[in-house]
């Protein structure tokens, strides 16, 4: 299983890691699963709906 830390989406989504971990306690976004350090990934489908849903709705931008 391919793994995405949270570093690499957050590069991807130009945005910093207080509002993803917003995002993911709001169940905006699917929960990221913890590695045996306890860093926070996801899978690669879960990456790709998290870009998919950010690409496909202006939602993200507006203050939640």
């Amino acid at each position: 299983e391919e793994r995405y830390y949270l570093k690499e989406i957050l590069k991807r989504i130009d945005r910093n890691k207080t509002t993803l971990l917003r995002w993911e306690e709001k169940g905006l976004i699917p929960k990221a699963k913890r590695d045996s350090r306890g860093w926070r990934y996801y899978s690669k489908e879960e990456m790709e709906k998290i870009l998919d849903l950010i690409k496909k709705t202006d939602y993200f931008r507006k203050k939640l």
